[in-house]
């Protein structure tokens, strides 16, 4: 028998999961893996596609009962395994690291160019 508790419980598992792990917010879980998009892999997209399908289908009774719960287990262990991999303070020093890279890499470039316009102006 599918327990639609234990269902319920698992899919909110999963939303607080993407939003610790991923800072993904949204009301329903749908919208949290439409804003993952391309971040997910393509399994764990799969995955998230599976509990998706699965939570349509875990509203109607009758389909409930037709549902292979051993696919949709797989997929929340798939999406909770590459989740519990992340690490949120490391992502953000990481993209904190970039951006300041990206932005001492544009300023040795304006130096370059503003040295080679002052040495194109001087008289020899």
């Amino acid at each position: 028998m599918i327990d639609t508790e234990e269902f319920n419980t698992k899919t909110t598992r999963l939303q607080q999961a993407l939003t610790d792990r991923m800072r993904l917010r949204g009301p329903t879980l749908e919208r949290q893996l439409r804003r993952a998009g391309r971040r997910l892999p393509r399994r764990q997209r799969r995955a998230g596609a599976i509990v998706l399908g699965a939570q349509d289908w875990m509203a109607h009774a009758k389909l409930a009962r037709v549902l292979d719960m051993g696919q949709v287990d797989r997929a929340f262990s798939d999406l909770h395994a590459y989740l519990d991999t992340l690490d949120p303070h490391e992502a953000r020093k990481t993209a904190v690291l970039r951006l300041v890279g990206g932005i001492v890499l544009n300023l040795m470039l304006l130096a370059g160019l503003i040295y080679a316009l002052i040495r194109s102006q001087s008289p020899l």
